[in-house]
């Protein structure tokens, strides 16, 4: 049953702080009493851990496909190329995906490189930060194309692929597309990559979120720090679309604005015009969906079909209304009295176009998936410390008329983070063919195990069913190791396999010589991200 708006305003974080208040007063006490429900029926759910492992059920296993600082096989404009730090989404295609899918075997995965922990990276312990340290920083920052194998029951990577390609803070250049290309014609390479999506043409979406950290870093000395070094900010903040299979060049695609992207759902509307859901990752900020002003034709070949990306509308949501704002100069008058001149320039300044449209800002609206069996959107809204909602949220909207091309939605809680609920904090979402959701949390790393978050243990990997007696409730899959981030679920095509990236475990270490975490490697190691393979389904 759909919630009526109010309602749900005080879930995004207006009157929260009030709320919490209120219960104190009360007397009640945490964690609260979950109700009993059914957990899902092909996997016994583990309990939260703290311990430095990566624990699945009963019957699942991993093995590590690859993990930070592995030799590729192949050698860019700065030598021999390694796999990236920070892995973030993934994106699983069959190595003949272009010619109907059916390879089971053989693969491509894409991997965002969302960030450094310079302690490890380029051994930065603090003062000065050298050129060449930062080089090593923004060679391990982008993302990688990788060719995977599964040999028996385990997936391997293929170094030296003829697929093999690093993308880095340093190279390629990339184009810009759409009305901000006129502004910025192309762009020095990608960074700060976190979410992303999967066209119907079979190329990568690789959202760039947090750019601007790498000016103005709050832990040490930044790139910012010398203006040789420094980074052009305009560049960065967009959608990157990039092909695997290597036949379309990689091209920035401005008509989908520029913000802190965490993510890019796709969906085809009742006409047959491509629909993107993406989201802006921060305090108070806002949910969009783009709108193509062609429709998709299956049929056209992949060059064309990505033009649907150059040209569309741009909205943003307002909730308190359940309508979709454009963000259109042409269309929306208060953006020609915010003193914008062009679309290019409302798109380079999406915040601030939104801000002056009234959109709802929210509480981190991170991923946002599509349910496969109804076409609904689910979205992750993170936290937002400043108003008090420490758990975030995951609510569900539902397009008018079930069209992902409507003006107007509705909208619901299904399922409010906290103690009761047994997870905090969602952030990567994942569907199933069943309709499961898969939610990955991300309470953050100075965060675990202190005040509120106490009873969580490490951040873990949660099964929501969204239909029947369990709709809503939360099942723990996987607990991470100590201090990491478990993001960018991703399945094989026939569900056999689940790909998950293992980020920045340790990522508090104050000490190389003793880190927080050995994972993967155990011993004396330092810590070390990596994307693994869960069989046993």
């Amino acid at each position: 049953m759909l919630l009526n708006r109010r309602h749900f305003l005080t879930y995004l974080g207006i009157g929260t702080y009030g709320m919490m208040r209120e219960f104190s007063v009360l007397g009640a006490k945490f964690p609260l009493p979950r109700r009993p429900s059914r957990p899902p029926v092909f996997f016994k759910p583990i309990r939260a851990s703290m311990e430095d492992k990566l624990i699945l059920p009963r019957g699942y296993r991993y093995n590590v496909v690859c993990q930070w600082d592995t030799p590729l096989g192949t050698n860019g404009p700065f030598g021999a190329e390694k796999f990236g730090y920070d892995n973030d989404f993934l994106a699983f295609l069959p190595l003949d995906a272009l010619k109907g899918g059916k390879n089971r075997k053989e693969g491509l995965l894409w991997v965002n490189h969302e960030n450094v922990v310079p302690m490890f990276v380029s051994q930065h312990l603090g003062g000065g930060k050298s050129r060449q340290q930062i080089q090593k920083e923004k060679l391990a920052v982008g993302g990688s194309i990788i060719e995977v194998r599964k040999e028996k029951d385990q997936w391997k990577l293929k170094p030296g692929s003829r697929f093999t390609k690093r993308f880095t803070a340093l190279y390629p250049k990339i184009p810009l597309s759409g009305p901000t290309s006129e502004i910025i014609p192309e762009a020095t390479g990608t960074l700060a990559n976190c979410g992303g999506g999967v066209t119907p043409w079979h190329t990568i979406l690789s959202c760039e979120e947090n750019y601007q950290n790498f000016n103005r870093s709050v832990k040490g000395f930044s790139w910012g720090d010398w203006d040789e070094e420094k980074i052009n900010e305009n560049e960065y903040g967009w959608v990157v679309e990039i092909d695997p299979f290597g036949e379309l060049p990689p091209m920035k695609h401005s008509s989908l604005g520029r913000c802190a992207h965490e993510n890019a759902a796709l969906g085809i509307g009742t006409s047959g015009r491509l629909v993107i859901y993406l989201a802006d990752d921060a305090d108070d900020q806002y949910f969009y969906k783009f709108v193509s002003s062609e429709k998709f034709n299956p049929k056209a070949s992949r060059e064309d079909q990505r033009k649907l990306l150059t040209s569309g509308v741009l909205y943003v949501s307002n909730f308190a209304t359940g309508k979709w704002l454009p963000v259109d100069l042409k269309m929306s008058p208060e953006l020609q009295k915010e003193g914008f001149n062009s679309q290019g320039e409302v798109l380079m300044d999406l915040r601030k176009a939104s801000a002056a449209l009234k959109a709802t800002p929210l509480d981190r609206p991170e991923d946002c998936e599509i349910n496969p069996k109804d076409g609904t959107l689910y979205i992750a809204l993170t936290n937002n410390k400043r108003h008090g909602n420490l758990f975030g949220q995951i609510i569900r909207l539902v397009e008018k008329n079930d069209n992902h091309e409507a003006l107007e939605f509705s909208f619901e809680i299904l399922l409010a983070g906290g103690p009761q609920s047994g997870l905090a904090c969602p952030d990567n979402l994942l569907f199933d063919r069943k309709g499961n959701l898969w939610v990955a949390c991300d309470i953050s790393s100075n965060s675990l195990h202190r005040e509120a978050y106490q009873t969580f243990g490490n951040n873990g990997l949660f099964v929501v069913p969204t239909s029947g007696p369990s709709a809503g409730d939360a099942f723990q899959f996987a607990s991470g190791p100590v201090q990491c981030e478990l993001t960018g679920p991703c399945f094989t095509k026939n569900e056999d396999t689940l790909f998950l990236s293992v980020q920045h475990p340790g990522e508090q270490s104050k000490d190389p010589a003793n880190p927080t975490s050995h994972w993967p490697e155990g011993d004396k190691s330092i810590p070390r991200p990596a994307v693994v393979a869960i069989t046993g389904f």
